[in-house]
């Protein structure tokens, strides 16, 4: 389980939670939602340990093994999309051809430079390399921005796929995101 209790965090004079708390059983699928500015990436950021709170507790197993995709891409500009999402994987490595592919990230496609890509391309890029790395969490922060109203179904199947048996935080503002997902809705107060 992974607990944040009565967690506090500001930046500089802007508290942005507030006695916040949150369980996540093992195995299961919470959408944060709320609007922009109430902390949902901020949680996020607390549960990945990338900061600490200002006070409260965040209880996670040491070691957690994350599969994040961030609001940015965060790609290796430079590298095809197999070859980023390799960096992440253990063998054997077409797994991520197969993933891109049902992504819609094959052929010449999935041989361009990630800098050559267009933002949707680029979404699921990151997206295909977050559920490759065999996480035990999988954190998405607005993982479907940018993509299209035709391939989303697809990427959010392929998602639900990668995560059965596996915890799972969305940061969604899309409540159809979150249901289809099967997660439970978290409301992060402002």
């Amino acid at each position: 389980m992974t607990e944040l209790k009565n967690v506090y965090k500001s930046y500089g004079a802007q508290q942005v939670l507030s006695g916040f708390s949150l369980a996540l059983e093992n195995g299961s699928r919470t959408a944060l939602m709320g609007r922009s500015g109430s902390g949902k990436t901020t949680v996020l950021n607390l549960i990945m340990s990338l900061i600490k709170p200002d006070s409260g507790e965040v209880i996670i197993k040491k070691g957690t093994r994350f599969g994040t995709v961030f609001q940015e891409d965060r790609l290796i500009e430079g590298l095809c999309a197999e070859a980023n999402c390799r960096l992440v994987m253990k063998p054997p490595y077409d797994r991520a051809n197969e993933l891109l592919s049902r992504l819609g990230i094959s052929g010449e496609l999935s041989k361009k430079p990630a800098g050559e890509l267009s933002g949707g391309e680029r979404r699921r890029v990151a997206i295909a390399r977050a559920l490759l790395c065999d996480p035990e969490m999988i954190i998405l922060d607005e993982p479907f921005k940018g993509i299209d109203a035709q391939t989303l179904p697809a990427v959010i199947s392929e998602t639900d796929l990668a995560a059965r048996g596996k915890t799972l935080v969305l940061v969604t503002h899309s409540e159809e995101e979150a249901l289809a997902l099967s997660c439970k809705i978290v409301r992060v107060p402002e």
